[in-house]
């Protein structure tokens, strides 16, 4: 299958995965995946690195697989996840299984006189005061306009909305202005209920 390469060895079994995993794809891997996991290997590893897209009904797929081999105390892991699969794995709250942990919690550009960082994950109290410093001293350092990138942001503590708050005061002091975009629907809610919803220029 051309979305699916399948390797064994004595240590387990290895799902190398391409292309655009949508609804469709997600239809023709099914049998395949159950096949792999009914032979009950030791180890089932999923590999991503030439995947540009996945859809939530493949997501499904490897959440089931994960599940079943944890059942068993079998050892499931995904490997080389590009930025944005992994965006995707942290977003449904599945980065636990990708391997090295959940990854950064946070990844920037700089385009076009914007700074946008990219924010992974729950940001809740712990996961803000780890990334605060280092999202401070790259505000403080930019001259010009930025933004926060949620896309990839399911949840938001007050701790987050503090650290908007003082992004935004940064980002005017050195000329330039703040914003959220891409923001969840539940995130976005936090912002309006704190009074905030200028902060807010796009939601999805």
């Amino acid at each position: 299958m051309e979305q699916l390469e399948i390797k064994r060895d004595g240590l387990g079994t290895l799902l190398r995965f391409s292309g655009r995993l949508d609804t469709v794809a997600a239809q023709n891997l099914r049998s395949p995946i159950r096949a792999e996991i009914e032979k009950l290997p030791a180890s089932l590893t999923c590999n991503f690195r030439d995947v540009n897209y996945i859809g939530s009904a493949v997501l499904r797929l490897i959440f089931e697989a994960a599940r079943e081999l944890q059942r068993r105390n079998a050892h499931f892991r995904v490997l080389d996840c590009p930025p944005e699969i992994r965006r995707v794995f942290a977003l449904t709250g599945m980065d636990h299984l990708v391997e090295g942990g959940p990854g950064p919690s946070f990844s920037h550009e700089i385009k076009d006189g914007i700074l946008r960082i990219f924010l992974n994950g729950r940001m809740d109290a712990v996961r803000v005061g780890e990334i605060r410093e280092e999202v401070r001293k790259l505000i403080q350092t930019h001259k010009g306009a930025v933004r926060f990138d949620g896309s990839a942001v399911p949840y938001a503590a007050s701790a987050f909305v503090h650290l908007c708050i003082d992004a935004s005061k940064a980002s005017k002091a050195n000329g330039g202005d703040f914003g959220l975009e891409k923001v969840h629907p539940e995130v976005a809610q936090v912002f309006r209920l704190a009074g905030l919803q200028s902060l807010l220029l796009s939601s999805q």
